[in-house]
């Protein structure tokens, strides 16, 4: 294993002293600090910018040829630290603790060490890992002086007040999809650097609000959490497969939900961001989609059709039939019946 000692703010030193450990050239483009990795040490890349009012954000987007371990050492207190695995998995620790915590992909944790000790993140061998570290100088964070006596008073104040590191503090979860996509532009922005500059300081901003509206979130117990988790999003498209799958068995909300497991409302709640829809309609617009095709190229009666697409009532079918193409189901077969061409 190889073990890299680091400053850990400002975070452009993180870059220099990585570059200086692995004996590579660094890169300064506007404010952002990059370091790409050699053929002999690995591939990708590793980056960093401060951006304003203590808040830093170093990106992990690489795959090293030897388990790495790199240990954030300074003479004062550390940043309070949000971590987010999006790809492969990576190992932390406080650096007086021996517990060590795993973060897989779509997990993210809130850590601060206490007094001067530091953190530890390993990352394995031949791993490709895609790693985003937010990083705050809570001291320097400027809406501590404004906003004091009301954080004080929020459930806020374990993770932002305890500017002295009186205690450590480690909170571990799985980031939200409004975090996910927060991440997904910051990998696909694409301009000069300026502008970049000025999108990462409102992508760090972005990604503290969503951060915080998660952490309270999460004190909620999970039958009462609204926030869907970028994990989640799977289960929600399963949930699609399996409506388009059993179309034709009457099956309830609670049916889906417990086949992929997840609850009514996080499951409404990824319709409604996914798709736009409720999980009703979403059903329905299945069904009359299918019902559709089956009066345009089948010869199947209105009866067969209404069992098809998973309904028990002609009359209901009939109705919100009606409702989307303006026409009777008969009245639409009809109209599609092609006629002998004037050829023939």
């Amino acid at each position: 294993m190889v073990t890299i000692k680091v400053n850990s703010l400002p975070v452009d030193l993180v870059i220099k002293d990585l570059a200086t450990a692995f004996q590579l050239p660094y890169q300064l483009n506007c404010r952002e600090y990059l370091v790409e990795l050699s053929e002999n040490v690995g591939e990708g890349y590793i980056k960093a910018m401060m951006l304003e009012s203590g808040l830093g954000i170093i990106e992990y987007h690489c795959k090293f040829k030897m388990d790495v371990e790199i240990q954030f050492v300074k003479d004062f207190t550390h940043p309070l630290k949000f971590l987010y695995c999006t790809k492969g998995s990576v190992n932390h620790r406080f650096s007086n603790e021996d517990v060590l915590h795993e973060l897989q992909e779509y997990q993210q944790a809130i850590v601060a060490s206490q007094d001067y000790n530091g953190h530890v993140i390993s990352l394995k061998k031949d791993q490709e890992v895609n790693l985003y570290s937010l990083e705050m100088d809570r001291e320097r964070f400027m809406l501590y002086d404004e906003c004091s006596s009301e954080l004080i008073k929020s459930d806020l104040n374990d993770i932002f007040g305890d500017v002295l590191a009186k205690k450590s503090f480690y909170h571990e979860g799985y980031y939200s999809l409004a975090l996910a996509e927060v991440f997904e532009q910051i990998n696909s922005f694409d301009d000069n650097y300026f502008l970049r500059t000025i999108f990462m300081i409102s992508s760090g901003y972005q990604l503290l609000g969503n951060q915080i509206a998660q952490y309270q979130d999460d004190l909620n117990n999970e039958d009462n959490r609204h926030i869907l988790r970028q994990y989640e999003v799977s289960r929600v498209r399963e949930a699609v497969q399996f409506i388009h799958e059993n179309i034709e068995r009457t099956n309830t909300i609670n049916d889906i939900c417990k086949e992929v497991g997840l609850t009514e409302t996080k499951l409404q709640e990824g319709f409604k961001i996914l798709y736009g829809s409720t999980i009703n309609n979403y059903i329905n617009d299945i069904r009359l989609n299918l019902a559709s095709q089956l009066l345009r190229s089948t010869n199947f009666n209105i009866s067969e059709i209404v069992y098809k697409v998973g309904l028990t009532s002609r009359s209901y079918f009939s109705k919100i039939f009606k409702e989307e193409y303006q026409m009777t189901p008969t009245e639409y077969r009809q109209m599609h019946i092609k006629k002998p061409s004037l050829d023939n």
